[in-house]
């Protein structure tokens, strides 16, 4: 292959100074202001009159997070950023499986169900707990009590204050008589009386009561069958729960309506539609006590002990700056009026009942995130799409501030592809199932496209997974904004295609790729521009499918004399090897400079991870890159692809991969846990889009390995290289306030951590160092942060 500094010649100068042993690392990744994200269950304890401590678990890599609340009066709070729960985070591989979750006041501990166990994480960390018998189906914290269900059979014993587990002899209870049955039943305690209900959901919901506390029960205990009789037929009974004052509740949605039914003695139930529809919710919560309280359901609240004349939608009337959704409620345990809910954005609270919600996501690292814009001539705005709407942000260089999330089709659908217009950061394209667009800032959108209306008719409910079409790309011409493109794929059977605006979104057209009749055609990843002669061309990225008609690789769509003339681009012809190349390319990227192309994806024989690049002047054809080094493995599949100042990256599964400028090996950059979904890279530094987030890294240049002190704006670190002896830190300049060093092996995984109180020097102990290898020094002093590769010898 051709030398990769041919790639960029700007930089040319820069690759010759470097030391042919040279090599690229990447930083540890920082996770840039997007959170949110889809939110699965919360809970949470007081930890003191005035204080408590919330849990959050996502549908994220990252599992669960925790964060305090301070209550300094009546209907105020002031919340801290959530953390990742340590054991829970993207790097324990639990992922987004947790069912049901329960803390403990007394340890501190949440406990939840994952992959039939249950188990205990700490905030503190220290290693996951489980706990005896399989297949749990419920779980419950009573107090000091730990209860839940596995089969026909009750655990339940007392929890100490460190979390241990202390079983009596009576435990498991076996249900010989009625009891759950088959399903997943949800239990509760009565605060009056002390007794314990099961319930099973469902158009006939069933409802059982213990004879004895749930702290006494034993073999003789008994559980009577209370179910509800003569309920209305209103879709499905879902949710159950036990007010303060020990009134019952049921509560579910015939999707036309919210439903709910409650009883004062087990017997006579009172039912009644609410107000509003929607999706069943899972979960009935109470903020209060027996004389006066709130119940909250789903995306309402009533302010009035569950009576029929008091529900209203969460905002209202108080307004709300993030949707509310059907999912979880719960009821602050040390704040009276002050309720969080699951929203579009992700989690929302409310300390006024419900009136007013705000969301409260800072630090919850669990959006999906999909797409990246920025034009290269302006680098302090740019846009993402996401699983939780849109966001701009603006003066990224400097002090990057995110928007809320925008959801231009009005509801909670998530985005998958969002393009800029031009350098005008206020114009914008985002694309769900539809397209639309903004030219105030996401002030205002409008629907510009549908490929669901005729003459198309692409499915449009549901989601990807379940065969909706979806916008998997954008694309804004630089030079005539006024030509749009926009691909769609269509997972299953039925396939995609490729669509275009000349007039700004006004008006569409479908450009055939491998169809002869406009409709399905083939599924598009990815799209690029590139101006080439003078003429305006479009690279279109597809997945490879045998059925008809048949797709695959890249093609190449020219204007020429106003027309769209359409090419394979990876047949033998336009290939280095002479070799047709039948892959599915899920990511294009053009260069900075305008002269390169690189492509990745999945071979679509031996199933292993491709990359190629083209250069656009001379022959113009598809070059594999060099081979040495990059993961080769049936299985594997390439991400993204993009291309830094000096160093080409490209994303195989968690895995970032990065060739530099004159080198003919790829080197592993970093390796994010196992599970994550690298969605885009982009280059400034490089970005990384992925199923938890958006992240940041710094491209470490590495230069000679001569025993000579690193030298990066001001820090010394020095020997380096180091061998059994301590390193010393150092700044030309030391900023005023306490500083840090942070040892880190080249997958990011710390291992060793000093503080100080001051930005002197920091000494470095020979310990840290006994390990041959290269190594990742992050300092940070003040605001300024540096990583150094550190090489042990």
């Amino acid at each position: 292959m051709i030398q990769l500094f041919r790639l960029f010649p700007a930089l040319l100068l820069l690759v010759c100074l470097l030391h042919p042993s040279a090599y690229a690392q990447l930083s540890v990744p920082e996770a840039e202001a997007v959170y949110g994200g889809r939110i699965r269950s919360i809970t949470g304890i007081a930890t003191a009159a005035d204080s408590s401590r919330i849990f959050i678990t996502t549908e994220s890599a990252n599992t669960a997070f925790f964060a305090d609340v301070y209550h300094p009066g009546p209907d105020t709070a002031v919340f801290s950023a959530f953390q990742p729960m340590p054991d829970m985070s993207a790097a324990a591989n639990l992922g987004s499986q947790v069912s049901e979750i329960a803390a403990h006041a007394g340890s501190g501990r949440l406990f939840f169900l994952h992959q039939g166990q249950v188990k205990s994480a700490s905030p503190a960390g220290g290693g996951l707990r489980s706990y005896p018998g399989g297949g749990p189906s419920s779980l419950l914290i009573q107090g000091d009590y730990l209860l839940y269900l596995t089969g026909n059979r009750l655990v339940f014993g007392q929890l100490d204050a460190a979390g241990n587990f202390i079983q009596p002899p009576a435990s498991p209870y076996i249900f010989s008589g009625p009891g759950p049955g088959p399903g997943v039943p949800r239990m509760a305690v009565s605060p009056l009386s002390g007794l314990l209900y099961l319930y099973l959901g469902g158009a006939s919901p069933k409802l059982f009561v213990s004879s004895d506390p749930y702290d006494a029960i034993k073999s003789t205990t008994v559980f009577a069958d209370i179910s509800p009789a003569g309920l209305p037929a209103w879709g499905e009974w879902r949710a159950f729960g036990i007010g303060p004052d020990g009134r019952l509740f049921i509560a579910g949605s015939d999707f036309s309506h919210k439903t709910l039914a409650y009883s004062d003695d087990g017997t006579a139930w009172t039912a009644y539609r609410l107000p509003f529809g929607g999706a069943p919710g899972e979960i009935l919560s109470f903020g209060g006590d027996s004389a006066s309280y709130y119940v909250y359901y789903a995306n309402a609240y009533n302010s009035s002990q569950g009576d029929s004349c008091c529900w209203q939608g969460f905002g209202i009337p108080g307004g709300f700056e993030t949707h509310p959704n059907d999912g979880a409620v719960y009821a602050d345990p040390a704040g009276p009026r002050v309720v969080y809910m699951t929203t579009d954005q992700g989690i929302g609270a409310s300390v006024n009942g419900g009136s007013r919600i705000f969301e409260i996501n800072d630090g919850v690292e669990a959006v999906q995130v999909n797409d990246f814009a920025m034009h290269l001539s302006d680098k302090n705005h740019a846009w993402i799409a996401s699983k939780a709407g849109v966001r701009k942000v603006s003066d990224y260089r400097s002090s990057p501030v995110w928007s809320p999330a925008m959801f231009p089709n009005g509801d909670g659908s998530p985005y998958y592809s969002v393009a800029m217009a031009g350098t005008d950061p206020d114009k914008a394209y985002a694309g769900n199932v539809r397209v639309y667009k903004t030219g105030n800032g996401g002030a205002s959108w409008r629907r510009v496209f549908s490929a669901e209306l005729a003459p198309y008719n692409y499915a449009s409910a549901g989601t990807p997974a379940t065969g909706a079409a979806w916008v998997t790309s954008i694309a804004v011409c630089e030079w005539d904004t006024s030509i749009v493109f926009a691909g769609y794929a269509i997972d299953g059977s039925d396939e995609g295609g490729l669509f275009y605006s000349m007039d700004g979104g006004a008006s569409w057209s479908q450009l055939l790729l491998e169809a002869s009749a406009v409709g399905k055609d083939v599924d598009v990843r990815d799209i690029v521009f590139s101006q080439e002669g003078g003429s305006t061309v479009v690279y279109a990225g597809v997945s490879y499918d045998l059925s008809s008609p048949q797709g695959r690789s890249v093609y190449r769509v020219e204007q020429v004399a106003g027309s769209w003339v359409v090419s394979q681009d990876m047949d033998g012809a336009g290939t280095s090897t002479g070799s047709p190349i039948t892959a599915t390319i899920t990511s294009l990227y053009r260069s900075s400079t305008g002269d390169t192309l690189a492509a990745c994806g999945t071979d679509a024989g031996i199933n292993h991870p491709v990359a190629y690049y083209k250069i656009l002047s001379g022959s113009g054809q598809w070059t594999p890159f060099a081979t040495s080094g990059f993961p080769f493995f049936p299985g594997k599949q390439g991400k993204a692809v993009t291309i830094g100042k000096d160093t080409v990256y490209v994303a195989v599964d968690h895995e970032v991969y990065l060739l530099a400028a004159g080198s003919s090996t790829w080197i592993k950059g970093y390796t994010y846990p196992n599970g994550t979904q690298i969605q885009f890279l982009f280059y400034d530094e490089l970005l990384v889009g992925t199923g938890t987030g958006l992240y940041g890294h710094d491209g470490i240049a590495g230069g000679s390995t001569a025993a000579e002190p690193a030298r990066v704006s001001g820090l010394r670190v020095s020997p380096n290289p180091v061998s059994g002896m301590p390193l010393r830190v150092s700044w030309d300049n030391a900023p005023a306030g306490p500083a840090s060093a942070v040892l880190r092996d080249l997958s990011g995984r710390v291992l060793h951590i000093r503080k100080t109180a001051y930005s002197g020097d920091i000494e470095l102990p020979a310990a840290w160092f006994g390990t041959p290898g290269v190594y990742l020094l992050e300092i940070q002093a003040g605001n300024r942060r540096e990583t150094v590769r550190v090489l042990v010898r």
